[in-house]
């Protein structure tokens, strides 16, 4: 069987060398469904029911994996499943199931027929013991009607990429194997389109906590929530940053952190996370351009796509090469599905510094109309805990650029740089968010300051929150989080309108900003706009 790291998730096709002193082991064999039964078409380890086929999950416009697909006309569904056997309940008894689906436009089922479920079996898998499910299908139906303005011209903003995830207490001692399911019925798909939901890489984990910081009952050592934190065992390295050394290990700066050491590094939000877990490597696929310029004919993983060094200096210096770690349309752009994109995706070789200790600006100015007053810069205005860049909501020629990315929200500016304009729903956070808590931190901006996802509390989306409102910058403040900002689906100014904080120079390649042209705005009381966003118009990518 082919064990990953969870830091293979979201990322990689193969198998590539463990580091040993990461402690989130991926028990799924052949987690991305690349590997196939010799003279079959099933993937390796998997059981396929009813009408699930397994092919490219994606656009012929898209740099796709192979996963797969329920279409959403067969009457009687279908299911994807994997048995993990040998299971070691020593290495803790909360399981986590967690994959990528993409519900398309057209997918449809009647009676919330589609799920997904855990059980649990003892005698390597021969005897059925218990078993939990849970319904998605509603938060398909959730997405599409809080996301759909996330889309292109404000439609099809839920038929991206997203995590599901379900969490269980293993029941019994008896408890030797795992059997993790998907599957729906009840198709109910009409007309022609894209009608199917597309799955892709099974993950299941062992820990010794849940994700809440619930702790196994048959555990006797003291644990500290949130997030099953010893605070004691933590060395602060500036602000809400805090890394836990193994025993013996040196935190004097400088400190590097990469995708093995990810585990360790917590930044403390309303719980401690690992924001940067599982988002450091990524794949050089082949259609992208290397560093060099070259275009790339072979797959080739990339362990250091986003590294991470402490300096001591009181910044939080971010080394990336700038790959996504999601699916992404084909660049350039030849079936204009995009409205036609030149640039390709490059490798690339950049760095970004954010202050640990973010300080507000109090003249501080947001946007005005089409950003006449340049409170954001053209390019880079922070980055993504992927490594990705965000960008401000305008193209080159000063029109909304929101309505032409693929269906991970990016796309490549003229110097071959991925980027983000809007809120990606398919970064990969340390808590899937389902909209029924707060959104975990999902970048920061270059004053230092994070940016979360869409949920400012359970149910509620910041955009929308009359309790404690966002400014014009997307920003507010409470007791827990301090300043941060929030992405705002389909309301302009979509990830940030202007910088509540001081930015640090050395992140913009042409001067820090260019030059204002009005005063600032008063910093604390400043409403969001409420002119809306520019007019669409023709592309001018930047």
């Amino acid at each position: 069987m082919k064990c990953l790291l969870l830091a293979c998730f979201f990322g990689c096709s193969l198998a590539f060398p463990t580091f040993s002193s990461a402690c989130v082991v991926n028990l799924v064999q052949n987690p991305d469904f690349e590997e196939i039964n010799p003279g079959t078409q099933a993937p390796t380890g998997y059981d396929l029911t009813g009408a699930a086929v397994w092919r490219k999950v994606g656009r012929e416009d898209e740099f796709a994996p192979n996963g797969i697909a329920f279409p959403g006309d067969a009457a009687n569904g279908g299911s994807v499943s994997q048995t993990v056997r040998h299971i070691d309940q020593s290495k803790g008894r909360w399981v986590t199931f967690r994959f990528r689906g993409l519900p398309e436009d057209g997918f449809a089922v009647t009676g919330d027929a589609l799920e997904m479920k855990i059980e649990f079996y003892s005698k390597n898998g021969a005897d059925y013991l218990d078993g939990t499910t849970r319904t998605i299908y509603r938060e398909v139906e959730k997405d599409r009607d809080v996301l759909t303005v996330n889309g292109d011209y404000g439609k099809g903003g839920a038929a991206v990429w997203r995590s599901y995830e379900l969490e269980e207490l293993i029941p019994f001692p008896e408890v030797d194997a795992i059997k993790i399911t998907v599957d729906y019925g009840n198709g109910a798909a009409t007309g022609g389109g894209e009608s199917s939901f597309l799955i892709g890489e099974f993950s299941l984990v062992q820990r010794k906590a849940s994700l809440n910081g619930s702790v196994d009952p048959a555990d006797t050592h003291k644990v500290s929530p949130p997030r099953n934190v010893d605070e004691s065992k933590l060395v602060s390295l500036g602000g809400r940053w805090y890394y836990k050394p193994l025993p013996g290990e040196s935190t004097a700066t400088p400190l590097t952190v990469t995708e093995e050491n990810a585990d360790r590094l917590f930044y403390k939000s309303d719980r401690y996370i690992n924001p940067f877990l599982n988002n450091m490597t990524a794949w050089l696929r082949a259609g992208y351009k290397d560093e060099q310029g070259n275009i790339v004919t072979q797959d080739t993983f990339v362990p250091d796509n986003v590294v991470l060094i402490f300096e001591g200096d009181g910044f939080l210096t971010i080394k990336a090469k700038n790959l996504p770690n999601h699916p992404t349309a084909k660049f350039p752009d030849t079936y204009g599905t995009q409205g036609y994109n030149p640039s390709y995706i490059q490798e690339l070789n950049k760095t970004y510094r954010l202050p640990l200790e973010p300080v507000l600006n109090l003249d501080a100015k947001a946007m005005d109309a089409n950003d006449r007053n340049h409170a954001l810069p053209m390019g880079a205005i922070g980055v993504a805990v992927n490594g990705v860049v965000f960008y401000n909501p305008f193209d080159a020629g000063m029109r909304d650029a929101s309505n032409i990315m693929d269906r991970c929200c990016g796309h490549p500016s003229p110097d071959n740089r991925y980027h983000y304009h809007k809120y990606p729903v398919c970064v990969n956070t340390p808590f899937v968010d389902k909209g029924d808590a707060p959104s975990q931190v999902i970048g920061f901006a270059f004053d230092g300051f994070p940016i979360y996802g869409p949920y400012q509390s359970a149910g509620v989306m910041a955009r929308d929150s009359t309790t404690n409102p966002l400014n014009a910058f997307n920003a507010c403040d409470d007791d827990v989080r301090g300043w941060h900002y929030h992405v705002t689906p389909g309301k302009f100014p979509y990830i940030i309108g202007g910088y509540i904080g001081k930015i640090e120079p050395s992140n913009f390649e042409h001067g820090p900003m260019r030059a204002p042209g009005s005063g600032p705005l008063p910093f604390l009381n400043v409403p969001p706009p409420g002119g809306g966003p520019p007019p669409p118009g023709p592309p001018q990518f930047q």
